[in-house]
């Protein structure tokens, strides 16, 4: 990692839009605004690349998903309830291997996915903020998490530059100071320059961090932004909006889960932006940029399900799940089955194969079944728990009776 202030990196290429995208809207780099200053930075402009940039949905939570000439890296995880819905959209993205996971802050709606990605993926190196919340007895849960998976972990300060590419690189604009009343406002903020685009991945960021970073003089103009808090009304200050001037505004949420995320008074700080919530996309909001920094937009659709498998039952007492093949014989790896209780999960490995007409059991460590899920115990025997069968791009198969 090679380290450089962010302030020398110069200004950015910034585009507003005329007037409101409509869905497949491509923002092309013949336009601008009479009132941004554009100025092509010579490091981002001048090379061309692969670039895919995916806000996945995973309900009330981040985890996005940039790809960069066949490199993935992961933004957050979501939380530990939402990982059949992340690992269907990696699988979709055709991810094999994590180049780098940034971890923005300890909350469980962004690192919730974290062991869970670790135990499907190699993961080169784990990021996350210098300034960072600890537990009482002085713990982090980011530090812990990484000695416990055993990953490459390095603390990032404002300043840092993380090289992609020679020419595609993450700038860390904040945490600045600590905040030691919201972990929130501790937020890891990245900025990504490539193909002449920039986009602001911001966190769970509020207005205290929001001004920090502004009291700075960090630039944070960009072309996409990711909206801070899922677009909470404590978050995105009128200032900071004007200060980003995004043609593209993406909110990470479900607003079943939390009303007030996506609020109106921040989606109505990007008047003449396209404003996108993931809760709208099936996997995910994809945006594409082209080698001349053209971005479309589009809802990737996951292959429809052609397995005919269900759950049979679930013991609780003996702790086994087991399902039928009602259809043809089927290779069934990267399938996966939820405990909805315990957000649990079970990812059959490669080459697990069932048969036609095939009753198969699985049980957890020390049961009796045909194969073992690593678990001493799943299913709550007292409480309702549901157990949920989704193929490997997350769509639900079956749900237990």
């Amino acid at each position: 990692m090679n380290k450089r202030r962010l302030w020398l990196l110069g200004i950015c290429v910034v585009f507003a839009l005329a007037a409101a995208i409509q869905p497949g809207y491509a923002l092309t780099g013949s336009q601008n605004s009479s009132d941004v200053v554009e100025a092509v930075v010579s490091d981002i402009a001048d090379y061309q690349h692969d670039v895919s940039v995916m806000f996945t949905n995973v309900g009330y939570g981040d985890a996005t998903l940039v790809q960069i000439d066949g490199n993935s890296y992961l933004i957050d995880t979501g939380s530990k309830a939402s990982v059949p819905q992340l690992l269907g959209a990696l699988a979709m993205c055709g991810v094999e291997k994590l180049e780098a996971v940034f971890l923005t802050h300890t909350h469980s709606d962004h690192i919730g996915g974290m062991e869970a990605l670790a135990s499907q993926y190699a993961i080169g190196t784990l990021y996350s903020a210098e300034i960072s919340e600890d537990k009482k007895n002085g713990e982090n849960k980011i530090d812990l998490l990484a000695a416990e998976l055993s990953l490459n972990h390095v603390k990032l300060m404002a300043g840092d530059t993380i090289n992609l590419s020679a020419d595609a690189f993450f700038d860390v604009l904040g945490p600045v100071v600590y905040n030691n009343e919201d972990d929130n406002d501790n937020s890891l903020v990245l900025r990504l320059g490539v193909n002449g685009r920039v986009f602001l991945f911001t966190g769970d960021m509020q207005f205290a961090e929001e001004g920090t970073l502004l009291a700075v003089g960090a630039d944070v103009r960009a072309d996409v932004l990711k909206v801070g808090n899922h677009g909470n009304p404590d978050a995105t200050s009128p200032t900071f909006a004007a200060a980003v001037t995004p043609s593209i505004a993406v909110i990470s949420t479900s607003t079943v889960d939390d009303a007030d995320s996506a609020n109106e008074r921040v989606i109505s700080l990007f008047d003449g932006a396209r404003v996108l919530v993931t809760e709208d996309f099936t996997r995910g909001a994809l945006l594409y940029v082209s080698a001349s920094g053209e971005i479309e937009i589009s809802n990737p659709q996951p292959p429809s399900p052609g397995a005919d498998i269900e759950i049979v039952e679930i013991d609780k007492n003996a702790q086994t799940i087991t399902l039928i093949n009602n259809g043809t014989e089927l290779d069934i790896s990267g399938y996966m089955i939820f405990s909805q209780k315990g957000s649990e999960i079970y990812v059959f490995l490669q080459g697990t194969v069932i048969k036609a007409s095939q009753v198969l059991t699985i049980a957890c460590t020390g049961g009796d079944g045909d194969l073992i899920w690593n678990e001493k115990k799943v299913w709550h025997v007292k409480k309702d728990d549901a157990g949920v069968l989704y193929d490997s791009f997350g769509n639900e198969l079956s749900r237990s009776p």
